[in-house]
């Protein structure tokens, strides 16, 4: 008797690879899109967040800038009155040239609003340099200020003698008067005019 050979079976295995790929769903491609998302709007507010930082730092700047002018223009005043200013100067209300009296001293309608709360800066006050000589104000870089400090003086009362000095009654001028005050007030800008700082002080003429 004669055996035959057996054909021999495929493994099920090798049928199943012979389909080709399975089809690809998708999944992986949906969370890189999200995560674009996500990655873009942190850069935009990293972008939003630096942006605000500079303009503080340059709104600070520009805010030294003007405090730096108001300070120079009290020492500009100061030296105005020292050199050029006493109680026969021509201190009126309203203010001429700058000079003006306190509200609270004017002879009718006297009221206690500060001066410069109702003063026209742009003329009715003193420039910078104008009484002095003194040279115009740059800011960092030679860069122009956008207008130079301006300021007022008022004529303070005058200020009462020195202990054990005889009582001067009805003094009106400076040579037997012991010594008079008078209120500055500066108003100054940075390179921007939107930039805005205002100082006060009080100099005591002797």
């Amino acid at each position: 008797m004669k055996l035959l050979p057996c054909p021999m079976r495929q493994p099920p295995t090798a049928a199943r690879r012979s389909r080709g790929p399975a089809p690809q769903r998708g999944l992986s491609l949906i969370v890189i899109l999200l995560m674009m998302v996500v990655l873009g709007f942190m850069a935009l507010s990293g972008m939003s967040t630096g942006i605000v930082q500079e303009r503080m730092a340059g709104n600070a700047r520009d805010q030294n800038i003007a405090l730096q002018a108001a300070e120079a223009g009290l020492r500009d005043a100061e030296a105005d009155i020292e050199a050029n200013l006493d109680a026969g100067s021509g201190f009126a209300d309203p203010c001429v040239a700058g000079l003006c009296l306190p509200p609270s001293m004017v002879a009718t309608g006297a009221v206690s609003t500060p001066r410069w709360q109702g003063l026209s800066w742009s003329t009715q006050a003193r420039t910078y340099g104008s009484r002095t000589s003194a040279s115009a104000l740059l800011g960092p870089g030679n860069v122009a200020l956008s207008s130079q400090p301006r300021y007022i003086v008022e004529m303070m009362p005058s200020l009462p003698t020195a202990d054990g000095s005889s009582a001067c009654t009805g003094c009106t001028t400076t040579a037997v008067e012991r010594a008079r005050a008078y209120r500055i007030t500066v108003r100054a800008t940075g390179v921007r005019d939107t930039t805005v700082v205002m100082l006060q002080s009080i100099y005591v003429k002797q």
